[in-house]
């Protein structure tokens, strides 16, 4: 309504691994507040300096006038008057609730927490949730995405190898006895990002193997390909 503040839009910068344990971030939000018991007092006295030093007259308020325009005839106009409040601005802290697995965009609202102007009702600070990059782990949806590094003898006799995962823990990937190929993908199901709202739940991590080829071979070494293959 015409007597509710604007609402504040800010962004929470969090972790892939914030979003994969949950966490609670406190996120710092600068506003404008109301200097309670200084309406009415002259700057510069002392009772204004003793509760009121850190406060300024607040923006200009609004208001409804009627003008009468000819016999008969009023209208309502806006008129922009100067404040008798005084306002400061002040640091609020707000305690932001990262459930597991919400999605990039999801947007958490704290009711009344925007700025305050005289005569207002404060209107509401959004913030939205905007996960960061990560350099091993990408993720799409429920699911997570990684690479993998084995040699060529990995590759071909079979291997099994430990990835760290976001909570910390090592996740096993078994090729024993088996040939990998390159760019070939494992499904680890269970081990993607946790479902929003069903964290029992998880999607599939989805590893891609890199196999590095070795830069040159020696004599021997091509002679015993040349031989079984």
């Amino acid at each position: 309504g015409g007597n509710r503040g604007p609402d504040a839009q800010v962004d929470l910068k969090v972790s892939l691994e914030e979003v994969y344990a949950g966490a609670t971030r406190t996120a710092g939000v600068s506003r404008r507040v109301v200097c309670r018991g200084c309406k009415g007092l002259r700057p510069g006295t002392a009772e204004f300096n003793a509760k009121c030093a850190s406060c300024a007259r607040c923006p200009p308020e609004t208001r409804l006038v009627q003008r009468q325009m000819a016999p008969g005839f009023v209208v309502q106009q806006q008129e922009q008057v100067p404040s008798k409040d005084f306002c400061k601005s002040e640091k609020a802290e707000l305690d932001a609730v990262i459930e597991r697995g919400v999605a990039d965009g999801a947007k958490l609202t704290f009711e009344r927490m925007s700025e305050q102007t005289p005569g207002q009702i404060p209107g509401d600070v959004h913030l939205t949730v905007r996960i960061a990059r990560h350099r091993r782990f990408e993720r799409k949806g429920d699911d997570l995405y990684t690479d993998l590094h084995v040699t060529l003898r990995e590759a071909l006799t079979g291997f099994e190898k430990g990835i760290v995962h976001l909570d910390g823990r090592e996740v096993k990937v078994s090729r024993a006895g088996k040939v990998t190929k390159p760019f070939e993908v494992v499904k680890l199901r269970g081990e993607g990002m946790p479902v929003h709202n069903f964290p029992s739940q998880a999607g599939t991590l989805h590893v891609r193997v890199l196999v590095d080829f070795p830069a040159d071979l020696n004599e021997a070494q091509r002679q015993v390909i040349a031989d079984h293959f």
